[in-house]
Order: C-alpha cells, then structure tokens, then sequence
C-alpha cells in the first residue's frame, strides 16, 4: 500500500526555466508537433511511445510528479493523493492535480491545480518518493468528506479492505472538516463494507441502498456437486436473488484472464451463473452504465427485489 511505481517517471523531460531559450523552446514544440514528445505540463515532457501505453491514472500519476517537483512543492491531495497511493477512484482520471491551499487562498483551480483550502494542511502527510502527500488515512477522509456518497464509499471500503480501521477515518474527519463535509464523511464511513470487491460493487451497494432496496449480503459462498462455484457480489437470501456486477476488466486484463481469451472469459461466466442459477436463486447482472437510478432500479424490480424503504 505505501510502495509507489510511476511509470515513465524518470523518462521526464524537464526544461527549466532558468535554463530555457526561444531555441529550446521552438525545438520542443516542434517534436510534440511531429508527435515524438507529450507536453505533460508546462516544461515538462515524456516521450510520446511512453505515453501511448500508460493507462490514465498512470498519466495522472506522472503529471502529478510533474507538478510537484522541488523542495517548495504543495502537498498532493484529494483524489491525486488516491491516485498515488491505489485508493478506488471512480469515473475518468482527475484532469487538474489535487493540492491542498491555505484558507486565504480560498479553494479554487488554476495552472492545472485545483487547490483544496485548507487550515490543517501539515496534518496526516506523508513523503511518498520524495513528494509530499496526504496519508492514506488523510486521503480517505478527505474523499469522503468531498466526493458523493457513492464515491465516497468506494473509497472507504478500499482503505477497511487495506486494514484501516473505521474508528481511525471517523476520529480524523472530526478534526478535520466543516459540518457538511463532516456530514459526508460520516455517512461514507459507516457504510463502508471491507468485503467489497471492486468500486463497481461499492458504488452498486450504495445506489441499492440510496433507492432503498434491501441490503445485499456481500461475499457470499455458493457450492453445488462439483465443489465451490465462487463467491458472489450481492445476495439477497430472503428472495432468492444474486446479483453480479460486471465491470468487464476480467475480459481486458491479461492478469485477470489468466492465460485465457476473452472469448474463453467469457464461456467461463456463462456457465458459472449456470451453476449459480441451479441451485436455485435467480441472478441478475449490470455493468458500469447500469449504475444510475433509471437503469440498475428496473434491473432489480424485474428480478422481483422489493423496495423496502
């Protein structure tokens, strides 16, 4: 949890202002123009065949390297601070680097950051390969307090999967936040579930639960005559209902895979619900576009899962 591989880091072309001419200037403008270099952020570039294969939250990764270079750097925060150490991030990379500001400056973006006011700004810091970052236990609340609750979540069971324990988030958010921040952060905190899967199943949970379906039980073992069948996201016992999220990353990552195709994938799938529906409960599935009111709510009513609240 605390170790840190940015890819393509020590790749970075950094042009110093100190150093840097109309020359230097016109020279690497014109190689991003031929498509040998990516400008990451003012004077600093990688090379584009670097930049090609790195996923986004890498590239987040190494701009916020890019931006926090040097002994007068801001602390990294908020959801850059989650990219840094792992933490489950939900929706597309952040496009400014997350800092935290001091409270004159009020909260507000620019230059490619979005600073974060903030009055205890030395609390709970860290030095993560020489920048300086909100902890882990910082970096979670700070999500809670200032994500939407689905998010939010994710983030928190995240942080209880990784041994950190809820009354450790709940004692720091009283010291650190405003009343609605607070408010935020308490509710993230005492929902969040260690036995989460993936931010797709905590963002799924907290949606069941803001559309005041039943809670599901989460992990739950399922055998028939063959041996284990596996474990599944969402059950809900009482009306015999599975419910999968699909977050389509086993098709894609050949560590996940395993040494099959996807096609083999998903043959695999297949006849796992077959073997779950055998034993007698229906199942239900949905996928990253599901995860809306509109669509996941007519997903479980159909499968014949009550409101309850």
């Amino acid at each position: 949890m605390t170790s840190l591989t940015i890819p393509g880091r020590f790749e970075l072309i950094r042009v110093g202002a100190g150093n840097r001419s109309t020359t230097d200037d016109r020279t690497f403008r014109r190689a991003v123009e031929r498509g040998e270099l990516v400008r990451v952020r003012r004077g600093v570039f990688i090379p584009a065949s670097l930049w090609r294969g790195l996923l986004p939250l890498d590239r987040h990764r190494l701009a916020v390297a890019a931006a926090v270079d040097g002994a007068a750097a801001p602390i990294v925060s908020h959801r850059s601070a989650g990219a840094l150490w792992g933490v489950w991030l939900v929706g597309d990379a952040p496009v400014d680097v997350d800092v935290l500001a001091s409270p004159a400056n009020g909260t507000r973006r620019e230059g490619g950051f979005h600073r974060h006011a903030s009055a205890d700004r030395e609390i709970e810091v860290a030095d993560l390969e020489g920048m300086r970052v909100t902890s882990v236990l910082r970096t979670v609340v700070d999500l809670a307090s200032a994500l939407p609750f689905r998010e939010g979540v994710a983030a928190v069971d995240w942080a209880l999967a990784h041994g950190i324990e809820r009354a450790a988030l709940a004692r720091l958010a009283m010291t650190l936040h405003s009343a609605g921040a607070l408010k935020r952060a308490v509710a993230a905190i005492a929902f969040g579930d260690a036995r989460s899967g993936s931010p797709g199943e905590s963002v799924s949970r907290a949606l069941i639960s803001e559309m005041g379906f039943p809670p599901p039980e989460l992990q739950t073992r399922f055998s028939d005559r063959l041996g284990l069948i596996g474990l599944t996201d969402f059950y809900w016992r009482r009306w015999l209902l599975i419910g999968e999220f699909d977050g389509m990353a086993k098709y894609r990552s050949e560590e996940l895979r395993k040494g099959r195709t996807p096609a083999q994938v998903v043959t695999d799938e297949k006849r796992r619900e077959d073997r779950l529906r055998a034993t007698g409960p229906r199942v239900a599935r949905w996928i990253w576009a599901d995860l809306s009111p509109a669509r996941l709510g007519p997903i479980l009513l159909g499968a014949g899962l009550p409101r309850t609240a």
